[in-house]
């Protein structure tokens, strides 16, 4: 993209100054694009390599991720407007006016110049991934390829629509158990910080022998109440520190991942939704077109968790040493026993895909399953381990009480 300084006269008689960034690096198309709507060009002056890293530099900002659920649907209006026979411009235009996103808005109108310019949609998309995922960009390419671009698209829509599926109900699964600890941690600290101090200044003053429960509550509550801060910077920095090593660190970043997925209910929840997207991912993939081992580098690529990365690297170099599909995928302690015969029946019988489909919507089942019982699983637990913290407290508070009761009426 180039940066121009211009001056012209538009359809209405205007006269308009300004700057525009174009995918043209000669003079002639620049100004043929400016007049394409009527206007009449005065000035048009290519900005030199300095102007136009200032001008980026002024143009630069940070760029939100655009929802799956809001990806599915422009994705899928754009087809729709495909099938209908409305050009791909044309459809991109039209496919904006629902998202009701200013920056998003921006950015497929930059995309419409480069495809006006002579880019193609796939190399337009891949400059914004904030809109187009990678695997996205594959089915995009595909499309052009074979000229089914407004059936893959279709294909997109529909599989980010159950991406969204497996993340919402992921979170919706955690949801719950993390509100509850932070409300646990929340009253905790309030009682450990405010309430207890007054009541044990309190027995300190009438120079009460304390029994050990207490003196522990009481070294706890002025602990924290003196070195809160102290404790408060502490944990900020020790999150901050993980998730730049996990960042930066591969090593690291396995070996949480690796304690995630041994975690008793968080692990059950991780592994049921990475297996529920790898076997989507793998599936649209194939059947898209997707060759088996570009397939499995596109997988690698988009699984977050560096488990289950090593696992699909590992499978990709058996199967480029020319072994099965269902060998390579048990050789890694991915899936399963009865996952693997239904790969190695798939992968013998030539239904691979379909086969692919069935696993992901079991696990896409169990993951529902594991989120509606989440719930009735984790209550009684936080009950219990709240009730045992808070009666803690309260014997701790209450015990010299009832020493002060027993020396009282002897």
């Amino acid at each position: 993209m180039h940066y121009y300084k211009y001056k012209l006269i538009s359809a209405d008689g205007q006269v308009v100054a300004g700057r525009s960034k174009l995918p043209y690096s000669d003079l002639m198309s620049a100004v043929y694009h400016l007049e394409r709507d009527g206007s009449t060009t005065l000035f048009v002056r290519k900005l030199g390599p300095l102007r136009s890293w200032v001008e980026r530099l002024g143009n630069l900002r940070l760029h939100r991720r655009l929802p799956k659920s809001a990806q599915s649907e422009l994705l899928g209006n754009i087809s729709l407007m495909l099938r209908s026979g409305v050009t791909l411009t044309s459809a991109l235009e039209e496919a904006t006016g629902s998202l009701e996103r200013p920056a998003v808005t921006e950015d497929i109108r930059n995309m419409i110049t480069a495809i006006k310019g002579g880019s193609s949609f796939s190399d337009a998309a891949d400059r914004y991934p904030h809109i187009f995922p990678k695997a996205v960009i594959h089915l995009i390419r595909i499309g052009e390829e074979t000229g089914r671009l407004d059936e893959m698209l279709k294909n997109a829509s529909e599989h980010l629509k159950k991406l969204q599926a497996i993340i919402s109900d992921t979170k919706q699964a955690l949801l719950y158990p993390a509100m509850v600890l932070t409300v646990m941690t929340a009253g905790f600290f309030f009682w450990v910080y405010y309430v207890a101090p007054k009541i044990l200044s309190l027995f300190e003053d009438m120079d009460l022998t304390l029994p050990a429960l207490t003196v522990a509550v009481m070294k706890t509550s002025y602990f924290l109440r003196d070195y809160s801060l102290l404790v408060f910077l502490s944990v900020a920095l020790a999150l901050v520190s993980v998730f730049t090593a996990r960042k930066t660190n591969r090593a690291f970043k396995k070996a949480t991942d690796a304690i995630l997925l041994r975690t008793p209910v968080a692990g059950t929840i991780a592994t049921a939704s990475i297996l529920a997207f790898v076997t989507e991912y793998f599936s649209l993939l194939l059947n898209a077109g997707v060759d088996l081992l570009h397939s499995m580098k596109i997988l690698r690529e988009a699984v977050g968790n560096q488990v289950y990365r090593d696992k699909l690297h590992r499978i990709r170099e058996s199967l480029t040493r020319g072994e099965g599909i269902a060998d390579s995928f048990q050789d890694s302690n991915i899936f399963p026993t009865y996952v693997i015969r239904m790969l190695n029946v798939g992968e013998m019988s030539g239904t691979l895909s379909e086969q692919l489909d069935h696993i992901a919507k079991e696990y896409r089942d169990r993951l529902s399953y594991l989120v509606a019982a989440l719930g009735k699983l984790i209550e009684p637990v936080i009950l219990v381990i709240a009730g045992v913290l808070f009666a803690v407290i309260i014997a701790g508070l209450l015990l010299p009480v009832y020493d002060l009761a027993s020396q009282v009426s002897s």
